[in-house]
């Protein structure tokens, strides 16, 4: 049986990992407590947040089928949200999100998805791989301490662009393709209310300002009564601010908000804002995957097809068919 170790338990990682693992020995190393990765919830103070991924549409045949054992589970549902476009602080065109053109989430909240694709997989949470050797035909892992991961026949690089780069065999043609993509930061700012604002919408794209997204948290199906927002930055604001102070942004993207809204803000009983530095992707030509089948070297993730969950998901998906099928036989 053939050993794979996939590095990242983002929604790329997972569908590789449950593709592969009927037939195959699976290990799936993941730096953080949580799965999903950008398919993320924050709990605070009794308000939840899905402090990354917003929602997710589905264009393609395989991301339609694959969803729909979700659907049949209860763990994805449609959400029936009123959208608004503004500029600035004015609506320009409003409309309501209906089944001709489903939008998606998780239920009851964003990271279930990971949680149910992560079950039953070998998951090593908390676990940084820090370095990759390649010896006699396999790989050996390493964590960022020096400890010993394990040997594998395969590795799968899952992260983002930047951080699969950087743990890349140095001169490879993986590491070369990673420092062609580019990939945009943003930020979240999650706010927590007592009381309801009085929105005319539940969700709305922002222009002309340097939040780019604001959304009814709470009026996701599923989701506790508790009123909350969750506002993203644009990605040129992140971009130049990645390394600033949390708490001055967070101030100045409240009172932005404030005013694109006009609304009093400042009653939030709960403000924390999260630093995604790896949020989005331009759009990147090639393939959706990586594979060096001489290295036994393979990479995926959403930055090769722009950074949405569904891109995500055709990543992961294409190149466990191109294993499964091929390379892994």
């Amino acid at each position: 049986m053939i050993n794979v170790a996939v590095i990242g338990a983002g929604l790329s990682g997972l569908v590789v990992a449950r593709e592969l693992t009927d037939d195959h020995r699976v290990t799936v190393f993941e730096k953080s407590r949580g799965v999903g990765g950008r398919m993320a919830t924050r709990y605070a103070n009794g308000f939840e947040f899905d402090h990354g991924a917003q929602f997710f549409t589905a264009r393609t045949t395989n991301f339609r089928l694959y969803l729909q054992r979700l659907i049949d589970r209860g763990i994805v549902a449609t959400w029936y949200a009123s959208f608004a476009e503004l500029e600035r602080d004015e609506i320009v065109t409003q409309r309501d999100w209906d089944d001709d053109y489903p939008h998606y989430v998780g239920v009851p909240r964003m990271n279930e998805i990971g949680k149910h694709l992560a079950a039953d997989l070998d998951v090593c949470r908390n676990t940084t791989v820090g370095k990759l050797e390649r010896e006699s035909g396999g790989w050996c892992l390493s964590d960022s301490g020096g400890a010993d991961l394990g040997r594998f026949d395969w590795v799968v690089l899952t992260m983002p662009a930047a951080q699969t780069a950087a743990l890349a065999p140095a001169g490879s043609r993986l590491r070369e393709h990673c420092n062609s993509a580019r990939m945009r930061a943003c930020f979240a700012l999650m706010l927590g209310f007592d009381a309801p604002l009085p929105l005319p919408w539940q969700a709305a794209l922002i222009r002309g300002a340097n939040i780019s997204w604001v959304s009814v948290n709470s009026s996701k199906p599923g989701r506790p009564e508790p009123f909350t927002l969750v506002v993203h930055s644009t990605n040129a604001f992140a971009d130049a601010n990645i390394d600033s102070n949390l708490d001055a942004l967070a101030a100045q993207l409240l009172a932005e908000t404030g005013e694109v809204l006009g609304e009093n803000v400042d009653t939030a009983k709960f403000c924390r804002l999260q630093r995604w530095r790896y949020a989005n992707a331009d759009n990147h030509e090639g393939a959706d995957f990586f594979v060096d089948e001489t290295a036994q070297l393979a990479a995926c993730g959403d930055w090769f097809n722009r950074g949405r969950v569904e891109a995500a998901f055709t990543s992961g998906f294409g190149l466990a068919q191109k294993l499964k099928f091929g390379s892994l036989r």
